[in-house]
């Protein structure tokens, strides 16, 4: 079973009633216990009306019943959002409950089978999709379906120590939208919670990743490329107010920390490499310059094996020094294109062109 966070503590300000959130201080790593983010999200300033040192109290009094979160429409619910995703094939989900008591969810999981960009949705974003089963409301728009991989994880049990195991799918291409990344940022991972193993395999995909040629950041890339998991759970706080007479905000925190089941060898700096062998596209330019002339000094070397005497050695010698030389006066001819287009860019005729060149007013 999955180990949950502990329930969310106060400290009562000594010059006020109001409470000021507990400092954390992170757990060591090596007991697997949740790592803070450092990654919030406000939801909701407390009013007299709802005020209570207990945030889930407070939420209770603010919000519908079961909702997390302030409702566009009491129709969407957290269990619309996630007909959204399971509905458009994007995610699988499940929910565990406790043995002792089958009204209580304890941790769920969601498998992350695809991410929908704007233009797999249809060409208008604010037309409806109908759900394949009947529902209440009867379909989505694609802002709703972009609210749904944050909604939906708004989940929590009556205990407050609800988790979810977040994991993608092996041997899948992720083309993910950049509003995605955002999400990234806050539901994902950080090194801290990283297995030796991990750490060493993340570190050498770094090294060979293209980072600079791609939007998607590298550790997203790393977890999607190899199906990587990871456990999150989420925790209300109220941000600490200068003020005593002041009320304040009510924020949702992130926590993190590795799924210790996962088969870390899977991901070690060894399956990183072959990875890269049968994916050059990403690789750095110097790298993929390296794995082309490395490739390119195999089949040489196989050709060359493959003389049968002095006389067939020395006519593939000759071959392949006119096919070196070759490749190096195009190589120079290509320099000499690049350098030349460099000195256009240069020229002070187009530095001082002015924006508003060709436009007429008359």
């Amino acid at each position: 079973m999955i180990q949950n966070a502990s329930m969310t503590k106060t400290a009562t300000n000594t010059k006020g009633k109001l409470p000021l959130a507990k400092a954390q201080t992170p757990p060591t790593k090596q007991t697997n216990n949740y790592i803070y983010k450092n990654k919030l999200l406000t939801i909701l300033q407390m009013e007299p009306e709802f005020w209570d040192k207990n945030p889930f109290k407070a939420t209770a009094k603010a919000f519908p019943p079961g909702f997390h979160y302030k409702p566009t429409t009491i129709l969407k619910t957290r269990t619309f959002y996630e007909l959204i995703l399971v509905d458009s094939n994007s995610v699988s989900i499940k929910h565990f409950k406790d043995p002792k008591d089958q009204t209580l969810n304890t941790h769920s999981t969601i498998q992350i089978l695809k991410v929908l960009q704007p233009r797999h949705f249809g060409s208008d974003l604010n037309k409806g999709k109908r759900f394949s089963v009947p529902f209440d409301p009867v379909g989505y728009t694609y802002w709703d379906y972009v609210d749904a991989w944050t909604k939906v994880f708004w989940h929590q049990n009556t205990r407050f120590k609800h988790s979810w195991l977040i994991y993608f799918k092996t041997n899948t291409i992720y083309n993910f939208p950049n509003w995605f990344l955002q999400w990234w940022d806050f539901f994902g991972p950080i090194p801290e919670i990283f297995p030796e193993t991990v750490q060493q395999g993340f570190s050498q995909f770094k090294k060979q990743y293209n980072s600079q040629e791609s939007r998607i950041p590298a550790d997203l890339k790393y977890f999607s490329s190899f199906a990587l998991s990871w456990i999150f759970s989420w925790q209300y706080r109220y941000r600490k107010t200068e003020k005593t007479n002041q009320y304040p905000s009510l924020q949702r925190h992130a926590f993190v920390k590795w799924w210790t089941q996962f088969d870390s060898s899977k991901a070690d700096p060894d399956q990183v490499k072959l990875w890269f062998q049968s994916h050059p596209e990403f690789l750095k330019a110097a790298d993929l310059e390296t794995s082309v002339f490395l490739n390119q000094k195999s089949h040489l070397a196989a050709f060359l094996a493959g003389s049968t005497s002095k006389e067939v050695l020395a006519k593939n010698l000759k071959e392949v020094l006119q096919m070196l030389q070759q490749e190096e006066e195009a190589s120079s001819s290509k320099k000499e294109e690049t350098s030349s287009a460099e000195e256009d860019e240069e020229d002070p005729f187009y530095q001082n062109e002015d924006d508003c060149f060709g436009i007429c007013l008359d």
